[in-house]
């Protein structure tokens, strides 16, 4: 009987100290000093909320505002894949996902779900859905693996693309002139699947660390790579120093993510300091900017 009891009481202590801790982290997350969550944000903007008044966003130019009113699924929505299923463990790698449909392929006109949208597919998306909405039209191209650049411009105006036995591609005039929305991500669909990391590393600017800006990318051009791209930027006043927030699309073809910080996972700020560390860490990826990784932005931004 004394046993029973005795073990009653620690498992009731095991229970109390259980639900502290795990309410922790949430306590953490709403009274933080220097950053907010609200659970109630329905963009990036309204969502993370930087409290320190010591940081500032430093850029307010037309692309840096769209990405911060991206819209984002309720708090707590779970990452899906391409398939419908949903992601395992993403409540620990990201903090938000980006409300966002992934392209799928064209079956005799019909789009249907399929493996695309990966890690470089979701950088290209953002970057053009950004230009297309806008109409900056002339400057949606993206450069393949054998050098061919696919041009929306060409897209829109009818021509598409027909290899050779040699798999040199050209482009022939086979549609009607059509700058929808349906036709434009019939062209994303081509795009993802001849575009990649690699091959767009190639055909972008490099940029420092401490001149980073919203859209710009981090990437590792390989066979595998990885590419996630920079949705907002800090700026510290006083110590000019930087902190990003990150988003990224996996393998396989999954819903676009607000990445977690490894420092605090309820947040979704990098620093970015190179006297202290040559990369960046993310939860499913190392980049590390003294093998081949580094800070790139799209030509015409």
């Amino acid at each position: 009987m004394k046993n029973t009891k005795l073990m009653r009481s620690i498992r009731c202590v095991i229970t109390v100290f259980a639900t502290i801790v795990l309410s922790s982290s949430h306590i953490m997350a709403e009274n933080n000093p220097y950053y907010k969550i609200n659970p109630e944000g329905n963009t990036i903007k309204s969502r993370y909320i930087c409290l320190d008044q010591d940081w500032e966003r430093p850029y307010t130019d037309e692309y840096s505002t769209w990405l911060l009113d991206l819209p984002l699924f309720h708090d707590g929505h779970e990452t899906r894949y391409y398939n419908g299923s949903t992601k395992y463990n993403s409540g620990k790698i990201n903090v938000g996902v980006v409300k966002m449909d992934m392209v799928g392929k064209f079956v005799t006109g019909k789009e249907i779900p399929a493996d695309l949208q990966q890690c470089a597919d979701a950088c290209m998306r953002i970057w053009a859905e950004y230009l297309w909405k806008s109409k900056q039209y002339d400057k949606i191209h993206f450069k393949g693996g054998n050098g061919f650049v696919y041009e929306y411009t060409k897209w829109a105006a009818g021509y598409r693309v027909h290899f050779d036995k040699n798999w040199h591609a050209t482009w022939q005039k086979d549609a009607q002139t059509d700058y929808g929305y349906t036709t434009f991500r019939k062209y994303l669909s081509l795009v993802f699947n001849y575009c990649g990391t690699l091959s767009i590393s190639k055909d972008m600017k490099r940029v420092e660390p401490n001149d980073v800006r919203p859209g710009d990318i981090i990437i590792y051009g390989g066979s595998p790579g990885h590419a996630v791209t920079v949705m907002d930027v800090l700026r510290n006043k006083k110590t000019g120093k930087i902190r990003v927030m990150l988003s990224q699309s996996y393998m396989p073809a999954q819903e676009i993510e607000i990445l977690a910080s490894p420092n605090d996972h309820n947040a979704p700020w990098y620093d970015i300091d190179i006297e202290k560390n040559h990369g960046v860490e993310t939860p499913q990826w190392d980049f590390n900017f003294d093998n081949k990784s580094c800070f790139r932005r799209w030509m015409g931004r």
